[in-house]
């Protein structure tokens, strides 16, 4: 009997060593991470000359996702749409537009961008005929901010296409403006100078 009751020095250790961590851990406990030295918010600091822990937003300061010129990015310029490319618009520009233009456009708006794309009899009201008088008026800014947002029954595709080449697109579609039978042949600096609509 005596040998039961009778501890180890193995098990004496044992928890010895377990009460020695408890009090460690215990005494580890308090207040004093809370009342450190380091400043909390919004409270006063004598490190700056405002007396203020707060910094201010460097009013240069540019979110990450943001891009630095918004009419490139959002195809506005103070509220408006733009009427300008905000791109130089090149043979290479137009030939990425058209490729681009290939896959997203085509199967509801055409080719020949006439809105008689190959699924266009599914929808009502019909794809847009983008060589109309009135969308051959429209300021670039217009076409930016439809292929990003959407339009009636068209999905947005701001997701899908990057802004570079929505550019692209649009100078594709004002190339099909100009010419709609030979688009790659109309020069840069006309589809260019396009922006603001075509007369």
């Amino acid at each position: 009997m005596n040998q039961r009751n009778a501890r180890s020095p193995a098990k004496i250790i044992r928890y010895g060593f377990l009460a020695l961590c408890c009090l460690v851990l215990l005494a580890a406990c308090g207040n004093n991470m809370r009342d450190n030295s380091r400043i909390k918010p919004y409270e006063a600091s004598p490190v700056f000359a405002d007396g203020s822990s707060a910094r201010p937003i460097d009013p240069n300061a540019v979110a990450r996702s943001q891009s630095v010129d918004l009419a490139l990015s959002t195809g506005k310029q103070d509220g408006a749409a733009v009427t300008a490319f905000p791109v130089t618009v090149n043979s290479d520009t137009v030939a990425r537009g058209e490729h681009v233009y290939t896959i997203y456009c085509v199967p509801c708006h055409g080719a020949a961008a006439d809105g008689k794309g190959i699924v266009s009899g599914y929808f009502n009201p019909k794809p847009a005929n983008l060589l109309t008088d009135t969308l051959r008026l429209q300021p670039v800014g217009h076409f930016f901010d439809v292929i990003t947002n959407g339009k009636g029954i068209m999905y947005p595709y701001a997701s899908r296409v990057a802004p570079a080449d929505r550019w692209a697109v649009i100078a594709y579609i004002r190339a099909l403006q100009i010419n709609k039978e030979k688009p790659l042949e109309v020069p840069a600096d006309q589809i260019q100078a396009s922006g603001g609509g075509l007369k």
